[in-house]
């Protein structure tokens, strides 16, 4: 739980980071991907030797490389032109649909006893993100990015799916700092690193900005992987309850504070969220 919360602190920063470099620094989905990429790679490099560092010389370990340099890809690519659309609380609202799948995958793997409790607060947290998600369906024009937005849930669940699949060949870490070194060298064409700056109204300062950010978002990456390899409910809850945060900061922002029925949504949310993690201690 621990790990969780503080993994949750770290992505709302990122979060936040994100929307910044987006809709003010102007930055396509593969000039963010690859300033994620290099800006994580160091620090992700510095911390490894804290962490597991488990390698195989199987097919297997490079297919999953592979698989998570691609999932981090389209996460970023489809994340900026859905942040264009909407906000930030407003996505992590349409990612609580990985609760659903990964909740009935962990019972699937793990031969999982069905909770009525838990299942009944899934019910709550999705009834809220749906509220969340409608609030906002007067400002989003949802024919630009369904797909995108198809995208970016699916491989935020494969995610965690394919970590917790490559645990038993090569470890989370290892995975994921390999994985964005294969990223960033392929976005080097499309990504045009020495003009990113340039292209941008926030010029260097926004390189800058995005790239100091990794440090969290890498501290934030081993603790997903963390939480993912214990159980993909738990790395599913992951987004909603960053939900949570940002709308705590919300309320104290008069120009986002949330009314209405997104307000209801936003309570229904934590009540679901807070009632599941209070379920799995019973």
């Amino acid at each position: 739980m621990l790990i969780m919360l503080s993994v949750v602190a770290l992505y709302t920063i990122c979060s936040l980071n994100d929307k910044y470099a987006v809709s003010k620094a102007k930055f396509n989905g593969s000039q963010l991907a690859f300033l994620m990429a290099v800006g994580t790679v160091p620090f992700l490099a510095l911390l490894l030797p804290f962490f597991d560092r488990t390698f195989s010389l199987s097919p297997l370990t490079f297919v999953f490389i592979l698989l998570i340099a691609a999932c981090k890809y389209f996460e970023f690519s489809m994340s900026a032109k859905i942040l264009s659309e909407m906000s930030v609380f407003e996505l992590k609202a349409w990612l609580g649909i990985t609760l659903f799948m990964s909740y009935f995958t962990d019972m699937v793997m793990y031969s999982q006893s069905i909770s009525i409790l838990k299942i009944l607060c899934i019910i709550i947290t999705a009834a809220g993100l749906i509220m969340i998600a409608r609030s906002g369906r007067k400002k989003v024009r949802y024919s630009k990015i369904i797909i995108p937005l198809i995208i970016y849930i699916s491989v935020k669940f494969g995610y965690g799916f394919i970590m917790k699949a490559a645990e038993n060949y090569i470890s989370s870490t290892l995975t994921l700092l390999f994985a964005l070194i294969v990223l960033a060298v392929v976005l080097i064409p499309s990504a045009k690193p020495l003009s990113i700056a340039a292209d941008s109204p926030e010029g260097r300062k926004g390189v800058l900005i995005v790239i100091l950010c990794k440090l969290p978002n890498a501290l934030g990456l081993l603790g997903e992987n963390a939480v993912a390899a214990q159980s993909l409910t738990n790395y599913s809850f992951i987004q909603p309850m960053i939900l949570i945060v940002i709308f705590i900061l919300d309320l104290f922002r008069k120009s986002t504070r949330p009314t209405g029925i997104n307000l209801i949504g936003s309570i229904l949310c934590a009540l679901g969220i807070l009632g599941f993690q209070a379920a799995g201690l019973l």
